[in-house]
């Protein structure tokens, strides 16, 4: 691994260090504007890591041309392509063991420059906050958090996020990093598709509170060639089906004695869903991945799990079968989606 650029050991220690890190593979056509983006940060105690991919585009030279500014750029560029997972834990291990916080930054999103300042001053005013989001200017616009609230306990936060009540954003957040250090690796291998940073953010909020910004501080950028349209196009739909994983796995901590009940409900959208997904485009739909979920759940996709999702659908069209609280079908709230 290569590694060049100004040593963050010059910064301002008066106010806690902020590391953004950026992990990168041919990412030059969008690199040099979310470089800028953090060069243009009003926060006065940063550092920005790169981590390239062994990428084989201008990358290194556009860091290079990016690394002049007030704000200190260290860049790491790995000798082998690693998987998409594997380099962003190496990248977030690179952070300086004096960072306070920690922010992503995809290098073909954006932040504006008071992103990091107004994060920093709402994480510091709990220290129990390890999750600090915000709204985004994706084509994304209502996150459904409160507007009355700001600060979340980490287990209400959670269960909002899994009913689609609260959107949570793992590419528009900073976490604290001590939180983040208690969690080895980072980004695990749980979840089969790439929503290993959602399943990341959730267990950080076992373990500390949330906090939401109700103002618009970053852009995340929607491309035919991203990774989230790669992976959780319309072929996979893979976004649901990694967030039943996640009710899975989440859901009896953060919705307790509801759990059994949301997760039915869960299931049944779930399989109404994948018979919706079959008829609109039975050659191209890609469902193998949605079986298997069910599957580890427990119900093997058949007659039965059919039957019961349609007479459920049935039951509340004649109001006969109600639920307790409203639950949003997954797909409906995350988008754009993780990478």
């Amino acid at each position: 691994m290569q590694s060049v650029g100004t040593s963050p050991g010059v910064l301002k220690m008066s106010v806690p260090l902020v590391a953004v890190i950026t992990p990168t593979y041919n990412g030059a056509k969008y690199l040099a504007e979310t470089m800028e983006s953090v060069q243009q940060q009003t926060w006065p105690n940063l550092v920005h890591v790169v981590l390239d991919n062994n990428s084989r585009d201008e990358t290194p030279e556009i860091v290079r041309r990016c690394s002049n500014g007030r704000i200190p750029v260290v860049y790491f560029r790995n000798d082998t392509v690693l998987s998409q997972r594997d380099n962003w834990n190496k990248a977030f291990s690179l952070a300086p063991a004096e960072a306070v916080y920690v922010r992503l930054l995809c290098d073909d999103d954006t932040i504006y420059p008071q992103s990091i300042e107004k994060m920093v001053q709402l994480a510091e005013t709990d220290p129990g906050i390890g999750v600090v989001g915000s709204r985004d200017d994706g084509h994304l616009r209502d996150f459904r958090w409160p507007e009355s609230r700001q600060i979340f306990d980490g287990p209400q936060a959670l269960a909002k996020a899994l009913l689609g009540e609260g959107v949570i954003m793992p590419i528009q957040m900073m976490w604290r990093k001590e939180v983040v250090d208690q969690r080895q690796p980072l980004f695990d291998d749980y979840i089969e598709g790439g929503a290993f940073d959602m399943d990341t953010v959730f267990d950080l909020l076992t373990r500390s509170k949330f906090g939401f910004i109700h103002e618009t501080l970053g852009f995340t950028r929607a491309h035919p060639n991203s990774v989230s349209n790669m992976v959780y196009g319309e072929k996979t739909h893979s976004n649901t089906r990694d967030h039943f994983d996640l009710f899975l796995k989440y859901g009896p901590s953060a919705l307790g004695p509801d759990y059994n009940e949301q997760l039915s409900r869960f299931r049944r959208i779930y399989v109404r869903q994948i018979l919706v997904w079959w008829r609109k485009d039975r050659r191209a739909v890609q469902l193998e991945s949605h079986f298997r979920a069910l599957e580890r759940a427990g119900w093997p996709f058949g007659v039965s799990l059919v039957a019961d999702a349609i007479t459920d659908w049935f039951l509340r069209k004649i109001h006969i079968r109600s639920y307790s609280s409203a639950f949003t079908p997954p797909q409906a709230v995350r988008n754009p989606l993780p990478r």
